[in-house]
């Protein structure tokens, strides 16, 4: 993620991840590994450049600007609608200004309509407009636009899957110094999607982006410490580098980050950090933490038995994902929890080994 000092804010992405196989050992019953091991980044809203200090930035001046054909100030105008700085926040508003610059020009204008219709803002939802859109801007030269050009491809959303164009995307991107393309380009190495697998060329680019900001990126570091992939494994670099990817609240950290103090990988032992850990990511939408939780509310372990909390956890994990590796035995256990009163037993509901999700 870029992070600029400015009055600009970035903007909440939503995550698009692939998955790897799980290669960490489950320690117990009521756990699961949570989330993708190594997962792409998240697509990029552009930031605005820096205004020059002599150049104006407010509404009646921007808009006067654009009314006149200039993009750029089209572009500024439609960041102020989107970001509400000094006017409402409104989509409906920002998303036909991104467009009107793009049409003058202006790719960064070009990358925020894909962004708005690839996220329904202010315009219904068009993953194959937001596509072009992208295309359009990366071939003008926005780097943000390929690297979110190529998340499209590896989703197969506006255009058909295809992981070899996304890769190259990924790379062009990279090349133009763009870290959310370095990042998904380390992802593409370490998975082996559209390039043969290359742990150590993953490494490098993560240590990189890591470096740079991107607290994903130091999250998925992490995850080639802890897996000893292109490296030798070193619990204690992954669970330092799942710290600070939590503490910027990267959900599959803090999932991960509870195994790993639930297993003692690491560090010592503690159930009580563990449950309020997958209690954080849990909150933050990550599912496999909200089985794990669930679990432990039905069970009794390392907190007080509520039946109540766990149906509600249970059924949470159920809709945030229902396809996520341990649905079926959030299934079992819901049905378990629902039909089994305070005092009488609950069956165990033993995980599986996970397998690697497309």
């Amino acid at each position: 993620m870029i992070d600029r000092q400015n009055r600009h804010r970035t903007c909440i992405r939503t995550m698009m991840a692939i998955c790897l196989a799980s290669l960490a050992a489950l320690a117990g019953p009521a756990l699961a590994e949570p989330g993708p091991p190594v997962e792409t980044a998240r697509a990029q809203a552009v930031d605005p450049e820096e205004p020059q200090p002599d150049a104006p930035d407010d509404r009646a001046a921007a808009a006067a600007d654009c009314d006149a054909g200039d993009a750029e100030a089209c572009t500024r105008l439609g960041y102020m609608h989107h970001e509400g700085d000094g006017v409402p926040r409104e989509d409906a508003l920002a998303t036909p200004l991104f467009a009107r610059a793009c049409g003058m020009g202006d790719m960064t204008g070009c990358a925020m309509a894909g962004y708005a219709y690839s996220r329904g803002n202010g315009v219904a939802l068009s993953h194959e407009r937001a596509a072009s859109y992208y295309a359009f801007a990366c071939h003008g030269g926005e780097a943000t636009s390929c690297s979110n050009l190529g998340l499209a491809y590896i989703g197969g959303e506006g255009v058909q899957k295809d992981p070899e164009r996304a890769f190259e995307l990924f790379r062009q991107a990279c090349d133009m110094g763009d870290n959310a393309g370095c990042a998904n380009l380390g992802a593409s190495y370490s998975l082996g999607k559209g390039v043969t697998s290359d742990q150590r060329r993953a490494a490098r680019l993560f240590r990189r982006t890591c470096k740079a900001g991107d607290e994903h990126a130091c999250y998925n570091l992490g995850v080639l410490h802890r897996d000893g992939l292109g490296m030798p494994r070193d619990y204690k670099q992954a669970l330092a580098l799942f710290e600070q990817s939590c503490r910027a609240d990267d959900k599959s950290a803090c999932g991960n980050l509870a195994l790993m103090v639930n297993d003692g990988r690491g560090t010592r032992r503690d159930r009580r950090r563990a449950l309020e850990l997958f209690d954080k990511a849990c909150a933050m939408g990550e599912p496999e933490s909200c089985f794990s939780l669930g679990r432990a509310y039905q069970t009794g372990n390392g907190i007080e038995r509520d039946l109540a909390r766990a149906v509600d956890l249970l059924e949470r994990t159920l809709e945030l994902d229902p396809d996520t590796e341990s649905a079926a035995e959030a299934r079992k256990a819901l049905d378990a929890a629902r039909g089994t009163d305070s005092g009488a037993p609950v069956e165990v509901v033993v995980p599986k080994s996970r397998k690697s999700a497309e």
